[in-house]
């Protein structure tokens, strides 16, 4: 029964051991990790965006199309497009590519990666759209004659409901 039990000597030489290799541990683990980071600034939101830059889609004319297109397209949900960076709250950039239908006809495959990217850097936002547009509802396949206009409405709508999710978890009213 002896073995079972330590004396008050044992006792105190294992709770000094435990301190000490308790501060030990403690020091070995950098001040980086304990500390939170401060921040004055806020971390960008998607939701905190309303006016957008467009930048260069690439150096296409079909690229050139595809901006203005997206332009009218993010009007149309909601967002202010500017014209200059410094005016902006964010720039929409990125790239289209468009390769033509192959010998079995069939529209052009449209692909677009876009980013954006806050005043301050910070990458808020991303996509890639991409591979061979297939309608299923024969009245909205009726009025597809353009899969440039197409990937910019797609890509507008992606980036309002992103926006919209993001208000959301925000806990900001989205008005329609």
């Amino acid at each position: 029964m002896s073995n079972l039990f330590l004396s008050q000597k044992e006792r105190s030489h294992m709770h000094r051991l435990i301190a000490v290799l308790l501060l030990f541990v403690l020091w070995l683990i950098p001040s980086s990790v304990l500390a939170k980071p401060y921040t004055q600034a806020r971390p960008a939101a998607l939701h905190l965006v309303q006016k957008i830059y467009i930048d260069e889609m690439g150096a296409s004319a079909e690229a050139a199309r595809f901006r203005l297109l997206l332009e009218d397209q993010l009007t149309r949900k909601g967002f202010t497009v500017v014209d200059r960076r410094e005016n902006a709250d964010a720039v929409l950039g990125g790239a289209l590519s468009v390769a033509q239908s192959g010998i079995y006809g069939g529209p052009a495959d449209v692909s677009v990666t876009a980013r954006l990217i806050s005043s301050g850097g910070e990458r808020l936002w991303s996509t890639n759209i991409g591979g061979q547009i297939t309608i299923l509802n024969p009245i909205t396949s009726l009025r597809f004659n353009d899969p440039v206009e197409y990937r910019a409405r797609e890509l507008a709508k992606r980036l309002r409901g992103d926006w919209e999710k993001s208000a959301k978890a925000a806990g900001v009213k989205i008005r329609r």
